[in-house]
């Protein structure tokens, strides 16, 4: 092959090459996007508090006598991130027995419940409003009171009354949040049984 032929031939070797080049680089352009979306889950917490029972009922309570009013103050707190509804239960009112039942009042107002708390047919005391974040809820009832059936008895024997506090969110119960604010006593206890259904 003579020289000039070499150089042809060189030459268009590199310009193919050069091309399949190009060709590679551009079949290989390429994009990408990312978007981050970031959020914080919240949480429902309440705090169960009873300052005149700690101070003074819990004190009396040592021994009672029959017909004694004791302070007896539930009051719940939201502590959580997120709106709620609570409600309680309290269990032992019959505790003592023949003597009678242990009865509550506020005010000195016999079978009143607080501001804003209402006792339900499923046996639970409902809270009729949204417990925002920070606040806390009136006390259920203000005392207890002993029955006057109650009897001479063994002092070393304790009886339980027993109460308890439950709380599921409130964003989400109805479709918009005005709806929410105000729900009936029936339709937040629904609520609760669609939020904690009762286990088998």
């Amino acid at each position: 092959m003579n020289m000039k032929k070499k150089i042809i031939a060189i030459s268009l070797c590199a310009a193919m090459a050069a091309t399949a080049a190009i060709g590679g680089t551009l079949a290989y352009f390429t994009d990408s996007a990312e978007k981050t979306n970031t959020f914080t889950v919240g949480n429902v917490d309440i705090d169960l508090t009873e300052p005149n029972w700690i101070e003074a009922g819990s004190v009396d309570a040592d021994t009672v006598y029959p017909g004694e009013p004791l302070a007896k103050d539930p009051t719940i707190e939201n502590i959580g991130a997120n709106p709620c509804f609570v409600r309680i239960k309290v269990t032992g009112w019959d505790c003592l027995g023949d003597a009678g039942n242990i009865t509550y009042r506020t005010d000195y107002v016999d079978s009143k419940l607080g501001d804003n708390w209402v006792l339900h047919s499923d046996g639970y005391f409902y809270y009729t409003e949204v417990l925002e974040v920070g606040r806390t809820t009136d006390a259920l009832f203000d005392q207890i009171v002993i029955p006057s059936g109650l009897e001479n008895g063994n002092a070393t024997t304790e009886y339980d009354l027993v109460v308890t506090a439950e709380a599921v969110q409130a964003q989400g119960a109805k479709t918009s949040w005005s709806d929410v604010q105000n729900m009936t006593v029936e339709e937040i206890a629904a609520w609760f049984t669609t939020c904690m259904p009762v286990n088998p």
